[in-house]
């Protein structure tokens, strides 16, 4: 596979259309098979762009195993699989990958910006003539564009799924010295607003996927989403037992909760089939508890999103208890902390502490933290780090909205403290704490935090 040297090359990242997979906030609102006839006539849109492309393209589908289907969906179409890790890894593998072939004018689309059209395409590639690279903005913060003709500087740990991420990614690009084309501003469809406006939006579109799409989007109806529709996002990494324990209590929820979310670290089977079994979506992506939790934030549905701890035990009221403290005005808040098992002095000490410092600064992970999905995104979300990702979420939201301490506990794993000991333990966690708040890194941390690392909270 070489590339002429003058080529303008269209890489379309695309996953496969799958039935349980991708697209969740929709599949939350019309349910599974609807996503998934959504997600192909996105797909149908997105190749009739490529098919009217007069330069090479590339389909870069989400898994090996999908190589075939990816050639088949167009003639003479050049495929390279993505690899694992987040979206901004993927996407510079496959870059390096097209610029070893020779390729240096590259511009990347994804399969769910159905208002993009060859003028937009032609556009950016001829941004490409005279800047390093180009983007063409989403409305949601993200882009729905952006070509290069360098390799990209690292994207890893950009705020992918965020809408933070075009901002970022334009800034990261400046300080490595790119010149930079920005392009008037499109859209692309993840929520149930975007479903909404996209009949209007292409009203005028009469390219024949465009038609469809828009009949099938009218002909589904868009429903109301509640203003207090509740997502749980739940991260795991090696704990099924508690996770299964964790889902079965959901499950007697299930009248007050809209969607539940388990972003696995480590990509098993087990966990997936689990996921199926409590009617649940599934997220796979590498083992770091913040950056699980902003993945399955970013495709939560619901306006509030409670995250919840695998190893934790909320109580069956905490859906209503939710929905009470966010119409009295607050903007999220957190649960008592309370140690699971048999009641035990030094347990209760340890909880008045806890609970102590969780009003006075900072309530972590395990208290069962919530919020709006307004409020989370203003906060600027979960740091993509392996432990403390949420002090700086707690941080802000508490600056910018009403915090709740919420009067129920939430029950809380003791494993650690009985196979440490609990005086050694709770040194330990505070120990881990203040190194923290001195500006120990948090992947240095982890190592200290627990060998053998789950999801629960410390």
């Amino acid at each position: 596979m070489i590339f002429a040297p003058d080529s303008s090359i269209l890489v379309i990242f695309c996953r496969r259309p799958t039935l349980g997979i991708g697209k969740q906030r929709i599949a939350a609102m019309l349910g599974p098979q609807a996503a998934l006839g959504l997600s192909e006539l996105l797909l149908a849109t997105t190749l009739e762009d490529a098919r009217a492309w007069p330069g090479p393209v590339v389909i870069a589908p989400a898994s090996i195993e999908d190589c075939e289907w990816a050639r088949n969906l167009l003639p003479s179409v050049r495929v390279i699989p993505q690899s694992d890790g987040n979206l901004g890894t993927r996407l510079s593998a496959v870059d390096s990958q097209l610029r070893e072939a020779g390729g240096r004018r590259l511009l990347y689309i994804g399969s769910d910006s159905p208002a993009l059209t060859s003028a937009h395409l032609h556009e950016a590639a001829g941004a490409l003539l005279d800047r390093d690279s180009v983007f063409i903005p989403a409305r949601d913060g993200g882009v729905t564009l952006m070509g290069a003709t360098r390799p990209w500087p690292e994207l890893a740990d950009l705020p992918w799924e965020t809408a933070e991420l075009g901002r970022a990614l334009a800034l990261r690009c400046e300080e490595k010295g790119f010149t930079i084309s920005v392009l008037k501003e499109s859209f692309d469809i993840d929520t149930r607003e975007d479903l909404a406006d996209a009949p209007q939006l292409l009203c005028n579109d009469a390219r024949p996927a465009r038609v469809s799409l828009v009949e099938w989007i009218v002909n589904a109806g868009v429903p109301d989403n509640p203003q207090d529709a509740i997502s749980i996002v739940i991260p795991v990494y090696r704990d099924l037992s508690a996770l299964e324990a964790l889902l079965k209590t959901i499950d007697a929820m299930a009248a007050s909760v809209n969607e539940v979310i388990v972003v696995d670290g480590e990509h098993s089977d087990e966990c997936k089939e689990l996921c199926v079994l409590h009617d649940c979506r599934y997220l796979a992506t590498s083992p770091c508890r913040g950056e699980q939790l902003r993945l399955g934030a970013a495709r939560a549905g619901g306006e509030v999103i409670w995250f919840l701890h695998a190893d934790s035990a909320p109580p069956l009221e905490a859906p209503e208890l939710i929905r009470q403290h966010i119409a009295s005005g607050y903007g999220g808040g957190y649960f008592q902390f309370r140690f699971q098992g048999t009641r035990r002095w030094y347990k209760q000490l340890l909880e008045c502490a806890i609970n102590f410092r969780a009003r006075a600064g900072i309530p972590y992970g395990d208290q069962g933290l919530f919020c709006e999905r307004s409020a989370y995104i203003k906060a600027g979300g979960f740091a993509a780090t392996p432990l403390f990702e949420e002090v700086s979420l707690v941080h802000n939201l508490r600056r910018q909205v009403r915090f709740a301490s919420v009067n129920a506990g939430i029950g809380v794993s003791p494993r650690r403290w009985e196979r440490d000991g609990w005086l050694r333990r709770s040194i330990h966690n505070r120990w881990l704490a203040i190194a923290f708040m001195l500006g120990v890194a948090p992947e240095r941390l982890v190592r200290r935090y627990d060998a053998t690392r789950d999801t629960g909270g410390g």
